[in-house]
C-alpha cells in the first residue's frame, strides 16, 4: 500500500455506511442469467439445499418450477409456506405472502422472479418492492432475474431482440445484492433445452425459438450478461479498496480518465478519450479540478460547454476542489482505479522546472507511475501567446478604498505621536503591522492602496529628510522596497484565504440548503409542498426566481406551475422540449440559447415527473458548483415527487385491497342473509297452497310464523343496510326530542321480549326517571341490535340484562349476556363494518354493532364491549352525554 495514497473520506465513509447496514439488514444474493431457460431456479434450488443440510432456518415464498420435474425435485424437504389467494375480476390469483413470511421470520427465503408484477390487490405493484421489505427486516434473500429485466439494460435488449420487456427492476435495487451469482449456458446448449421442451412447450418452444431465442441474439444477450456482472464485481472493488486504503490501480478493468478545464482544447481532449473507451469497450471519467481560479464569464462558459460534452458523450463528470491539480489527479486516479489518463501535450516554461519541478506531465508521470498515461496531440495555434497575466481583481466599493484612506491617516497620526520616542524605523514597523491586520477586515483592492500611500507617507513625514520623497541612507531605501514588497505580499495571502474562507462559506450555504431542502422534502406529503421547498432553499442560495411544473398522470407536461404563476408561451415551449426530451435546455445551454430561462427536468429512477425553471436575475454564467447544485436539486425534487406518486399508488392498492375484501364480504353475506328468508318465505307460501296442509290449524300458524319471522329477518337486513348507506352519505342526522330514557327503555324490552323468545330479558334501573334528548328511532335501532346480538350469541334459556345507570353527566346503558364472550383480540374490531368474530355461527351481514357505534357516536356518546368478569358472557355499555333537562319538563314531567 502506498503511504502517501489519502483516499476519499467521503467515500470511506459510504463504505463504513454500507457495511454497518448490512449487519442489521438481510443479505440479497441475486441468481443472474441471460434468459429465461439457463436454470437460474435450479441454481437457486441447490444452492437452498446446501443451506438446509447445513441446518439453516431456509423456507420458500415463492418458487416457479414450470412443471419441470428436475426442479420439483429440489424442493424436497423445503419448507413451502403457502401462497396468498387474491380474488381478481373472475379468477383468483396466487401470490407470496409476505406477511406470513414476516411472521415466520426465517434466516433465508426463497424468492423466484424478481422482476414480477403482483397481482391488483397485493400490498406491493411489484415483487422487488416485496423483497425490499424483507431485507429491511432482517431476512436474506436468494432471488433469480434475467438481464432484460434490468432497467438500464431493457432499451438495449428491445434493441437486439425487438422485444419490448415491461417487467422491470431498478438498478438500484440490483446494486444492494451482496452476492450475484452467474448462472451461464452456451447459446447452442440453451436452444437444445429449448428444441427438448425444457424451457417452453409445443409451439409456444417453435415460436421461441424462431424470434427471441435466435443464436445471434443469445450471444448478445449472453455478453451482456457478463458485462453486467462484471460491472458489478469491478464496483465492488472499488468500494472495497477505498475502505481497506488499497492504492491500486489493478487492472482488473480498463478504466479511462480525462482532466478538462475551460480551455477550448479540452473538447478534443474528450472526444479522443470518447474514441478510446469506445475502442477497449471501457468505463471513462472526466476529471475537473477546480483550483480556486476566479475564472471570466467567456472561461465560465467554455467549461460549462465541456462538462455538458463529457456527459453527452457518456462520461462520469467528477468535479474537485484542489490547489494542486496533479494530486487531485492522483488521487481520483487512485480511488477510481483508473488505468489510462489522457492528457494534452503541455506547454514547457522554464519558470515550471524551476519552482514546480517541470511540467504538469513530468509531475504526474512522477506520481503516477502505475497508470499509463496517454499524450494527444494539440492544433498549432495561429496566434500564439506565450504568456498571459491576468491582473489581481481590484474592484472594491468607493467607501472600501475612503475607509483605507482614512485608516492610514489615523496610524500617521498615532505614529507622529510615538515617533520621538521609537524613531521613524520602528514606525515603518507600525505602518506594516497596520497593513497586514487591515488585510482580515477589507479586499485585496484597498490593501494595495493602503500599503502605497502608507510607504509614501512613511518617506516624505517620518524618512530625513523629511518632507521630501528623497532618501540618503541606502538602508533606507532597502527598507522602503522590503515594506512595500511584505505588505503587497500579506496583502494578496490575506485576499486568498478570505476568497477560500468565502468559498468554504459559500460551500456551507450550499450544503445547508440541501440538508434543509432533504428535511423538508421528508416531511412534505403533498407535490405542492415538495416543489415549494425546492423553490424556497434553491432561491436562497441562487440569484433567480424558480417556477415548476408537474407531469400529469398520463405522462403529459402541466400549463401552469404548481403555484399558478405566470409562464408565457416561450418558456413553455422551453419546458415541453426540455421535458419530451429529457435534457436541459435554454439560458446558457446548447439549446434554444436565447431563453431567458434554465429548463431541467426532474427525473425520478423510472419515470419523469416534471421540470424546473430556473430565471436569472443577472446574465453571469452559473458557476461549477452552482451548476451541480440545481442538478442535485432536480435529482432530489425527481426522486421525491416519484416517491409520492408510489406512496399514493400504494395508498389505493391497499384501498383496492380492503374494497375488494369489503365487497366480498358483502357479496357473501348479503347472499346468504337474503337467500335463507327468501327460502324459508317460498318454502312456506308453497306449502299453504297444498289444501291438505292448510286445512291443519296448527300447520297452517306454524308456516305463518315462518313467514313473518323470515319477512322480519329479510326486513332486518334490508333496515341495516339501508341505514350503513344513509351513514356512508352523511344523509342520515338524529332528529332530538326530550324522552324519559327510563320509560323508553322499559318499553323497548317489553316490546322486544316477543322477539328474543326462549331468552330471559330484564330491564334494570336505578333511576325512577331520567330525562335525555334523543332521536328514539335511532337509539330505539341501536339498542334492538344489541339485545339481538345477545341473543343470537348466548345459549336458549338464558338472561339477557339491559341495565340503566346515571352517573354525574353522563347516562350508562349496558346490555350483558350469558353466552361464550369475545376474544379479547376481536373487542376492538367487532365494530367495524362487515367484521365478523371468526368460527361464529352463519348469520348477519356484520353491520349490526357498526350501526350501533354510528348511531350512539351521532348523539355524541361512544359504546364499547367488554367481558363479563362475574360470570362467562359479554357487555356492550352505550355512553351518552346528559345535559340538565329545562325547568318546564323537571316540573311538569312528561
Amino acid at each position: 500500500m502506498n503511504d502517501d495514497y489519502r483516499p476519499d473520506p467521503d467515500r470511506i465513509l459510504d463504505g463504513i455506511k454500507k457495511a454497518e447496514e448490512s449487519t442489521y439488514r438481510g443479505h440479497l444474493r441475486i441468481f443472474f442469467g441471460m434468459c429465461p431457460g439457463v436454470g437460474k431456479t435450479y441454481a437457486m434450488l441447490e444452492a437452498a439445499q446446501e443451506q438446509f443440510r447445513q441446518r439453516v432456518d431456509i423456507v420458500v415464498g415463492v418458487v416457479e418450477t414450470h412443471g419441470r420435474k428436475e426442479t420439483e425435485g429440489l424442493l424436497l424437504g423445503l419448507e413451502v409456506l403457502p401462497r396468498k389467494k387474491i380474488k381478481y375480476k373472475d379468477s383468483v390469483l396466487e401470490e407470496m405472502d409476505i406477511d406470513a413470511i414476516l411472521k415466520r421470520k426465517p434466516e433465508i427465503v426463497l424468492v423466484d422472479e424478481l422482476a414480477h408484477t403482483n397481482a391488483p390487490g397485493s400490498r406491493h405493484q411489484k415483487r422487488y418492492q416485496d423483497v425490499l421489505e424483507l431485507l429491511d427486516a432482517g431476512i436474506h434473500v436468494y432471488t433469480t432475474v434475467n438481464v432484460q429485466h434490468i432497467e438500464s439494460r431493457a432499451d438495449l435488449v428491445q434493441q437486439i431482440t425487438g422485444v419490448r420487456v415491461f417487467e422491470r427492476v431498478p438498478d438500484s435495487v440490483v446494486d444492494q445484492a451482496q452476492q450475484i451469482e452467474l448462472v451461464d449456458i452456451s447459446a447452442q446448449n440453451l436452444r437444445k433445452r429449448l428444441k427438448e421442451g425444457k424451457v417452453y412447450h409445443g409451439d409456444r418452444a417453435a415460436k421461441a425459438g424462431e424470434n427471441f431465442f435466435k443464436e445471434t441474439h443469445l450471444l448478445a444477450l449472453r455478453e451482456l450478461a457478463l458485462r453486467y456482472t462484471a460491472e458489478k464485481v469491478d464496483q465492488d472493488l472499488q468500494d472495497q479498496m477505498v475502505v481497506q486504503r488499497v492504492s491500486g490501480p489493478w487492472n482488473t478493468q480498463e478504466r479511462l480518465l480525462v482532466a478538462i478545464g475551460y480551455s477550448p482544447y479540452s473538447a478534443r481532449l474528450i472526444r479522443a478519450t470518447r474514441r478510446m473507451a469506445y475502442s477497449l469497450e471501457a468505463p471513462w471519467l472526466a476529471l475537473y479540478v477546480d483550483t480556486g481560479e476566479q475564472l471570466s464569464a467567456d472561461d465560465q462558459a467554455m467549461l460549462n460547454k465541456n462538462l455538458a460534452l463529457a456527459r453527452e458523450l457518456g462520461a462520469e463528470v467528477v468535479a474537485v476542489r484542489d490547489a494542486n491539480i496533479v494530486e487531485a489527479i492522483h488521487r481520483i486516479s487512485n480511488e477510481r482505479n483508473v488505468t489510462q489518463i489522457i492528457m494534452g501535450r503541455p506547454v514547457g516554461r522554464w519558470w515550471d522546472f524551476i519552482f514546480r519541478r517541470g511540467s504538469l506531465l513530468d509531475q504526474l508521470v512522477q506520481r503516477a507511475s502505475l497508470v499509463d498515461i496517454h499524450i494527444i496531440r494539440q492544433e498549432e495555434q495561429k496566434n500564439k501567446k506565450k504568456f498571459r497575466w491576468a491582473p489581481p481583481a481590484l474592484y472594491a466599493p468607493g467607501t472600501s478604498y475612503w475607509n483605507a484612506f482614512w485608516f492610514v491617516g489615523g496610524i500617521t497620526f498615532i505614529s507622529e505621536l510615538l515617533n520621538p520616542y521609537i524613531g521613524y524605523r520602528a514606525v515603518g514597523f507600525i505602518f506594516l503591522l497596520a497593513i497586514l491586520l487591515m488585510g482580515f477586515v477589507s479586499t485585496l483592492g484597498p490593501i494595495l492602496f493602503a500599503a502605497s500611500i502608507s510607504v509614501l507617507v512613511w518617506n516624505f513625514l517620518f524618512i530625513p529628510p523629511l518632507f521630501t520623497f528623497h532618501i540618503t541612507a541606502a538602508e533606507d531605501v532597502m527598507m522602503c522596497f522590503a515594506y512595500l514588497f511584505v505588505a503587497m505580499m500579506g496583502g494578496f495571502l490575506t485576499a486568498k484565504i478570505r476568497r477560500r474562507d468565502r468559498d468554504l462559506l459559500q460551500r456551507d450555504q450550499y450544503n445547508r440548503a440541501l440538508l434543509e431542502l432533504v428535511q423538508d422534502m421528508s416531511t412534505a406529503v403533498t407535490p405542492t409542498e415538495v416543489a415549494y421547498s425546492a423553490a424556497k432553499n434553491l432561491e436562497k442560495v441562487l440569484n433567480g426566481k424558480i417556477k415548476i411544473l408537474f407531469s400529469t398522470q398520463e405522462g403529459t407536461l402541466e400549463r401552469r406551475p404548481y403555484n399558478s404563476a405566470k409562464l408565457d408561451d416561450k418558456d413553455l415551449a422551453l419546458a415541453l422540449w426540455s421535458f419530451d426530451n429529457r435534457k436541459k435546455a435554454g439560458w446558457k445551454t446548447e439549446t434554444l440559447t436565447e431563453s431567458r430561462c434554465l429548463s431541467v427536468p426532474l427525473k425520478g429512477k423510472n419515470s419523469l415527473e416534471g421540470v424546473m425553471l430556473f430565471y436569472p436575475r443577472v446574465q453571469n454564467p452559473l458557476s461549477l458548483e452552482q451548476d451541480n447544485l440545481i442538478e442535485t436539486v432536480a435529482l432530489q425534487l425527481g426522486a421525491s415527487l416519484e416517491r409520492l406518486k408510489l406512496q399514493s399508488t400504494l395508498q389505493d392498492v391497499k384501498l383496492l385491497e380492503t374494497s375488494e375484501k369489503l365487497h366480498q364480504a358483502l357479496l357473501n353475506s348479503v347472499s346468504h342473509e337474503l337467500r335463507t328468508p327468501l327460502t324459508a318465505i317460498i318454502g312456506s307460501a308453497s306449502a299453504l297452497r297444498d289444501a291438505k296442509l292448510s286445512a291443519e290449524n296448527r300447520v297452517r300458524e306454524d308456516l305463518v310464523d315462518s313467514v313473518i319471522q323470515s319477512s322480519r329477518r329479510l326486513d332486518q337486513v334490508v333496515e341495516n343496510l339501508l341505514d350503513m348507506s344513509r351513514l356512508n352519505s352523511g344523509v342520515l342526522t338524529p332528529k332530538k326530542v326530550w324522552v324519559d330514557f327510563v320509560d323508553f327503555c322499559s318499553e323497548l324490552t317489553q316490546r322486544m321480549k316477543a322477539t328474543v323468545v326462549g331468552h330471559h330479558l330484564q330491564f334494570q334501573s336505578s333511576e325512577e326517571q331520567c330525562l335525555l334528548q334523543i332521536d328514539e328511532k335511532l337509539l330505539e335501532h341501536a339498542i334492538s341490535n344489541l339485545i339481538l346480538n345477545a341473543a343470537k350469541y348466548s345459549k336458549a334459556d338464558s338472561n339477557i340484562i339491559l341495565k340503566l345507570q346515571h352517573e354525574g353527566r353522563k347516562v350508562i346503558l349496558s346490555v350483558s349476556d350469558e353466552g361464550s364472550g369475545i376474544p379479547l383480540e376481536q373487542l376492538e374490531k367487532i365494530f367495524e363494518p362487515f367484521h365478523r368474530v371468526p368460527g361464529t355461527a352463519a348469520g348477519g351481514v356484520g353491520l349490526g354493532l357498526a350501526i350501533v357505534k354510528a348511531f350512539v357516536e351521532a348523539h355524541g356518546g361512544q359504546v364499547y364491549a367488554e367481558n363479563r368478569v362475574d360470570r362467562s358472557g359479554a357487555e356492550f355499555v352505550i355512553q351518552l352525554p346528559y345535559e340538565n333537562p329545562p325547568a318546564i319538563l323537571t316540573s311538569e314531567g312528561r
